[in-house]
């Protein structure tokens, strides 16, 4: 008779520490997918972060482009009647209403390579301020800005004729955006 009673006292505990241990698995398992859901989307957080900026424009041209959570913006005039090409004004040749706006997605590979090329070019060391035109003498503006979760900046290009070179890493950062437009041929 002791061991019926001590079997009906011991089975339930038993059980009772089963279901809580089994509880516990699994309450682990779900701390466990929501962490590997917050690592996974690490990456595409900081993807998103990243931000760059360049604009351009002249008489006869303008460029603008521009890459926000994760989706690229290329804003920009085609001089397809000719209206330019003798140009002599000193204002632009274009309208707003002549621009073309397109945009498309970007992949994380595309951001990886570019934020990697431009470390690489030295965008980082470049000064916020490039070129030093004397007072009401005409220059062209470059901006150029890039932003990563970690680093950000903003550089102005005055160029001049005659005047100081474009900087190397400058011109390369500028360029590997523009590359990028070509890539996704979002332009005519």
């Amino acid at each position: 008779m002791k061991n019926p009673i001590l079997l009906l006292i011991i089975f339930p505990a038993i059980l009772i520490s089963g279901c809580c241990h089994k509880k516990n698995i699994v309450k682990q398992d779900t701390i466990a997918e929501d962490s590997m859901i917050v690592m996974d989307n690490k990456p595409l957080d900081d993807y998103l972060k990243f931000e760059a900026y360049y604009y351009h424009t002249t008489e006869s041209t303008y460029e603008e482009v521009k890459i926000l959570n994760g989706k690229l913006f290329f804003t920009y005039f085609k001089d397809e009647k000719g209206d330019c090409s003798q140009w002599i004004q000193q204002k632009p040749c274009w309208s707003e209403d002549k621009l073309k706006i397109r945009e498309t997605k970007l992949t994380k590979a595309d951001i990886d390579s570019i934020s990697s090329k431009i470390s690489n070019f030295g965008f980082w060391g470049l000064d916020t301020v490039i070129g030093n035109p004397n007072n009401f003498e005409r220059y062209y503006s470059f901006v150029l800005k890039y932003k990563t979760a970690l680093k950000e900046n903003s550089v102005l290009f005055k160029s001049v004729p005659g005047g100081i070179v474009m900087p190397d890493a400058f011109r390369r950062s500028r360029d590997e955006l523009m590359k990028i437009v070509r890539k996704k041929q979002i332009y005519d």
